[in-house]
């Protein structure tokens, strides 16, 4: 009798099985494949957007950047996730210091659907409130979603 069980079970098994693989498949919408090229573009001029405001410490332009799930992982500090506590990473910061140069090289993008991961590096001097100036260079690895708002 158990045998009989696991006999009906499996062909039972194989059979859903069968039908279910020979569903027709259903088509997926097709995604347009965006532009390498292009998106690298637009990373560089928000880049470049980002960089101007944070010379003028105008917070709005560099918050823009950040969709409302969002992660900030500066070095030496806490993971920020979400607009309120990245908002507060960046009031903090820009109450301590001014930026005064920078320069800052997108070396990659990486496209897949709507999502882009960029890597590049960085040089800036910052001036902070009291003391002198302070250099610092390194490199950075930005994820970006392409939102509804472009």
């Amino acid at each position: 009798m158990r045998d009989r069980r696991r006999l009906l079970a499996t062909v039972l098994t194989a059979t859903l099985l069968g039908v279910a693989c020979a569903q027709p498949a259903t088509k997926q919408p097709e995604v347009a494949t965006p532009d390498p090229a292009a998106v690298k573009a637009d990373i560089e001029a928000a880049n470049a957007r980002f960089l101007d405001a944070f010379k003028k410490g105008d917070k709005a332009p560099i918050m823009a950047n950040y969709a409302a799930d969002a992660i900030l992982m500066m070095p030496g500090a806490p993971m920020s996730q979400g607009t309120a506590a990245i908002d507060k990473v960046f009031s903090d910061f820009l109450a301590q210091f001014a930026l005064k140069e920078s320069n800052l090289r997108t070396i990659d993008v990486a496209v897949g659907g709507d999502l882009a991961v960029e890597t590049g590096t960085f040089e800036w001097t910052l001036t902070p409130k009291k003391g002198a100036d302070l250099k610092d260079k390194g490199k950075y690895l930005t994820a970006w979603k392409h939102q509804a708002d472009g």
